[in-house]
């Protein structure tokens, strides 16, 4: 068995181990949401004003771009911190009640929001737009989380990415379905069983490689399936703690590895998912990168994500011109506030609920 003693952060070997940085509430899991969430802001401000090619991250470094790191980015952090709540309390009921507790309040909340914002810009009447078909499917398969609905009758019809109402949210019926999928590991005992796990997560991508058609992800792309690898290494990484090294440099080669790799092998797929995963541990739990106090604030990441693209668009509605800089502070100034009174009037308060189902770690 591996030791728990805390380790000096120079070399590989005396790394401290992710289990030990884990073990109280101190972390940066918190900041790294928050800025996931920015950068998927900041890559919609150019996607929703035709400015795809200026992203700056994807102008330096194709494909990468800020929307879709951001996106991996919580994938990564979903799987170890979901993974961490079950074997925190390892009992269905209170697994998918905290999930639901996470999830739900907030996503109906945007998709009402969603009707609302983006019908102000609609073609249509407000009588002939809410009783639109199309209107109420968004309502209850975006609601639901059941799978990717992301157009309103004649919304936002001028805008350089017309009828497109929320275009974040097609990762949460992804997300849902992974839950799913650990909730079924957890019950068969595959996730205090690392080995176990792990032959298993191997099996997983295997399959996924051979019948890539087969995966049951909707959307089922390529880019789903990246993000379902994310999900399962940050899974794997908290089964596995006790032998997961926070190594400094090696985290610094991770990061430089996509920067120099002229054949861009390393900025996408498997490869790029084992670095990015491993780089997200050690920023949001190496001893010597902790910022003191975040545990403790308020997490507005979620309502950044899933508020912010109908602002985005409302806002490129009322100024076309406008240029993606500005967008991103606008969109950022005016998300911020909604997500700051979903958290403390909404989210808050019924994660609290959790408490009635036994201590959880915190999701």
């Amino acid at each position: 068995m591996a030791s728990l003693a805390p380790r000096s952060p120079g070399t590989w070997h005396d790394a401290p181990l992710l289990a030990h940085a884990t073990a109280g509430r101190d972390n940066n899991v918190l900041a790294i949401r928050f800025v996931a969430a920015a950068a998927v802001i900041l890559f919609h401000c150019y996607a929703l004003t035709d400015h795809w090619m200026q992203e700056p991250l994807y102008a330096a470094l194709a494909p990468l771009n800020f929307g879709t790191l951001g996106v991996q980015v919580f994938f990564v952090l979903s799987g170890f911190l979901v993974t961490q709540s079950w074997l925190a309390r390892p009992a269905l009921v209170p697994f998918a009640a905290s999930r639901a507790l996470r999830i739900y309040p907030a996503l109906v909340t945007a998709t009402v929001f969603t009707v609302l914002v983006a019908g102000a810009s609609s073609a249509l009447p407000w009588s002939e737009y809410l009783r639109s078909p199309t209107t109420w499917r968004y309502v209850a398969r975006t609601a639901s989380g059941i799978d990717v609905v992301d157009r309103l009758p004649g919304v936002f019809p001028d805008n350089p990415f017309p009828h497109a109402a929320n275009g974040s949210l097609w990762t949460l019926p992804v997300e849902l379905r992974l839950y799913v999928a650990l909730g079924v590991a957890g019950v068969v005992g595959l996730l205090v069983r690392p080995r176990a796990w792990l032959v298993a997560g191997l099996g997983l991508v295997a399959a996924g490689l051979a019948w890539p058609d087969a995966v049951p992800l909707d959307p089922n792309t390529r880019g789903t399936r990246l993000a379902a690898l994310l999900f399962l290494l940050g899974s794997l990484a908290c089964a596995w703690q006790r032998y997961v090294p926070l190594s400094l440099p090696a985290a610094a080669l991770a990061v430089a590895l996509p920067l120099v790799d002229a054949h861009a092998l390393a900025r996408d797929g498997p490869l790029f998912a084992l670095l990015l995963a491993y780089v997200v541990l050690v920023v949001a739990y190496h001893p010597a990168l902790r910022i003191g106090g975040l545990a403790r604030a308020p997490d507005y990441s979620y309502g950044l994500y899933v508020y912010a693209f109908p602002i985005q668009q409302t806002i490129v509605r009322a100024a076309p011109d406008i240029a993606p800089p500005l967008l991103f502070v606008l969109a950022l100034a005016v998300t911020l506030a909604v997500a700051a009174v979903s958290w403390h009037a909404l989210e808050a308060p019924l994660l609290r609920l959790k408490s009635r189902f036994g201590p959880q770690a915190r999701r």
